[in-house]
């Protein structure tokens, strides 16, 4: 036999020589090791299932609060909320001297805070459309509707031969007395179409943000106000739909969904 190593020989020595220094970055490093050995294929899938448990918890949890937030929170919540949306105010309804309601600016008008987002999206949808509306009045407290009322009362009665009873029948058409107008709610909008296209477009568009025409010209025998097509309520999207659908004013839509007692 020559001296030496045979191939095999070196072949295997260097297979051990590269394992031993493989070994040695491995401990140095903490590197991975490969997913050959047993012990460390247990380790991995271990992990691997811890993550995909924590992944399909984390992924139930989404859903579960997701549905929680799209599904109304409870039926009282839903009423109540109807319930403030729905109010009439009238002379047999009125609100308190004190009301005020919680109020927001919108384009220097302020609003029901209930009603902001649904009106800006719609003034946002008539611009984008070129027929932009502008708000002409909105939320006016008890004191300054009096004073209202009081200042159309007296040109009533300068410019006709009313008795002073008369003259405030009339004027209660159009101009209510403090505390027994839905100006004072925040949710009643009055709008200014001198933009060309804007009157129709809120006509159409209208109760796709929750808002219909408050006082129209069939309704007058319920309303017992004059027609107006510049004055509109918000009510809510559902509602508004609702209301269209059913051919209904605010009156007779609420007093339906009394008789019906369902939830609101």
């Amino acid at each position: 036999m020559s001296g030496g190593f045979t191939p095999f020989d070196r072949n295997s020595y260097r297979e051990s020589k590269r394992r031993r220094k493989q070994a040695l970055i491995e401990e140095r490093t903490g590197r991975i090791l490969p997913v050959s050995n047993p012990r460390r294929r247990y380790i991995v899938l271990a992990c691997v299932g811890v993550i995909l448990v924590v992944a399909i918890a984390f992924g139930i949890f989404s859903i579960l609060k997701s549905n929680q937030k799209s599904n109304p929170e409870t039926p009282e919540q839903i009423q109540a909320e109807s319930e403030m949306l729905l109010t009439v105010v009238d002379s047999a309804n009125p609100l308190d001297k004190d009301y005020v309601p919680d109020l927001e600016t919108v384009n220097g008008f302020r609003v029901n805070r209930d009603a902001l987002k649904p009106l800006e999206n719609l003034l946002k949808a008539s611009k984008e459309n070129g027929t932009e509306l502008k708000i002409k009045t909105a939320y006016v407290s008890y004191d300054e509707q009096e004073e209202r009322f009081q200042s159309e009362l007296q040109k009533m009665l300068q410019s006709s031969k009313y008795t002073t009873v008369r003259a405030e029948a009339e004027v209660l058409k159009t101009t209510p007395h403090g505390g027994q107008s839905e100006s004072q709610t925040g949710l009643l909008v009055e709008f200014d179409f001198s933009n060309s296209g804007s009157k129709a477009f809120l006509e159409r568009n209208c109760v796709e943000y929750g808002f219909v025409q408050r006082y129209t010209e069939s309704k007058t025998s319920v309303t017992r106000m004059n027609p107006s097509d510049s004055l509109y309520r918000y009510v809510g999207i559902e509602n508004a739909k609702r209301m269209r659908s059913y051919g209904m004013c605010l009156e007779e839509y609420k007093s339906y969904l009394q008789k019906q007692a369902i939830p609101k």
